[in-house]
């Protein structure tokens, strides 16, 4: 088992871009063995679910920063104006709104994971600790999906170009 395959599946589950969408697939492809695939993938899912925990003190601490006195006002009055439209929106969508939140997360598209989700989460003003349950769960789903799809289609393309 190569440290540095581990390494960059966990960090690409780690990437907001990637994911597990990133992850997953590259510990398929580039680890041999059934044992050392079970802990790539494990550990990209892993790494995947830490982004909630990182992301919002992010969030916090640029929330911070933009209502430190050294903000423009501008700044300021644009940042209120987006959190408080966010947060009006979302007050008649509250009980299925962590439903909509994990599955939005659960697709494994372009611009819907862990990172999108508490950021999205965020600026609705969702409660954290709800709403990283809901992202946690989207973030299982979307690996479920995932290895599903890349392990069957890895399976495929092999016995495609193999037979030839």
């Amino acid at each position: 088992m190569n440290t540095t395959d581990l390494l960059v599946g966990v960090i690409l589950g780690l990437l907001p871009i990637s994911e597990v969408r990133g992850a997953i697939p590259y510990v398929l492809i580039v680890m041999d063995g059934f044992n050392a695939r079970i802990i790539g993938i494990t550990l990209s899912i892993l790494a995947n679910l830490l982004v909630p925990f990182i992301a919002y003190p992010i969030l916090d601490l640029l929330d911070h920063l933009v209502k430190s006195r050294f903000t423009p006002s501008f700044i300021k009055n644009f940042y209120n104006w987006l959190l408080q439209l966010g947060r009006k929106r979302s007050l008649g969508l509250r009980r299925t709104s962590y439903i909509a939140l994990s599955l939005f997360v659960g697709i494994p598209l372009p611009v819907t994971g862990a990172w999108t989700g508490t950021l999205v989460a965020y600026v609705l003003g969702f409660d954290r600790k709800k709403s990283i349950l809901a992202i946690e769960i989207g973030v299982l789903i979307a690996s479920v999906i995932v290895l599903l799809v890349a392990y069957l289609g890895i399976d495929v393309l092999a016995k495609l170009f193999l037979a030839l």
